[in-house]
């Protein structure tokens, strides 16, 4: 695809830790499209040091939304990496710097994929908590589900985004667990929760014994986004259990965003 000029502006940035930002970006004379949270649209800065008309060239990459519809701004929960064709530049972009907003969203990692379930079972690593901070804040989007089980998993703590509002959002809605792991060598003064891989507290009775119910195809709807890995893992553990992934025509349990 040829982008051949910006059309938004880099209006704010909050930085989580080194190289984990959110981005927030406003349209530059048309209006953001309506979307469903759990969306993604896609960013792109050119590929050369400005521009190029002619040539249109530009690096251009899919992002979950990471704010809520009805804004006249998208936010996009990203993380530098350093070998990676846009993000570098994106992290260089001063506010007030141009860059282009995908007019379009797309994607079908929402809620309303889900059939009606006791538990509605959100598991992240990384980057891909994005989608899930804009379902949280509606809490009328999970009115059709008994509880939401956050489970988010990273190397270290200051990798964990968003983690402080979450939080809050527990300490707000009973029906809201919030389970963050981390799988580095943290310190226990650092870190005195849960450690491990997320699957590692997917297995049934691990999952029952956090959470005081169980893990079953009948009663759950599980999320899963993030690195394929962990995705593949989930699914290797949840299967024999009786869990399948949804399709349109095939209703399942696993819906799935895998983030690279």
């Amino acid at each position: 695809m040829k982008i051949r000029r910006p059309n938004a502006v880099l209006v704010a940035r909050h930085d989580w830790a080194e190289n984990l930002a959110t981005f927030t970006v406003r349209p530059d004379g048309w209006e953001l499209p309506d979307f469903h949270p759990g969306q993604f649209s896609n960013l792109a800065l050119p590929a050369g040091d400005d521009w190029d008309e002619e040539t249109g060239a530009s690096i251009r990459r899919a992002y979950s939304i990471a704010s809520t519809p009805g804004k006249d701004t998208m936010e996009f929960f990203i993380r530098r990496v350093d070998e990676g064709a846009l993000t570098p530049k994106l992290f260089d972009l001063p506010i007030g710097g141009r860059l282009y907003l995908e007019q379009k969203v797309a994607g079908h990692f929402t809620i309303e994929s889900a059939a009606d379930a006791e538990d509605l079972v959100l598991v992240g690593t990384g980057t891909g908590i994005a989608p899930y901070w804009p379902i949280m804040q509606d809490r009328s989007l999970r009115a059709r589900f008994g509880r939401t089980i956050l489970l988010y998993s990273d190397r270290y703590v200051k990798d964990l985004g968003y983690i402080d509002e979450f939080r809050a959002l527990e300490q707000d809605e009973p029906n809201f667990l919030f389970f963050p792991t981390i799988t580095g060598p943290e310190p226990e003064e650092a870190w005195g929760g849960l450690r491990g891989r997320v699957n590692k507290h997917l297995v049934p009775d691990v999952y029952e014994a956090l959470t005081g119910k169980p893990l079953t195809p009948e009663r759950c709807q599980v999320f899963l986004c993030g690195n394929p890995q962990m995705i593949v893992d989930v699914q290797s553990t949840l299967e024999p259990f009786g869990f399948k992934k949804n399709r349109k025509r095939d209703p399942g349990q696993l819906h799935m965003e895998k983030y690279w």
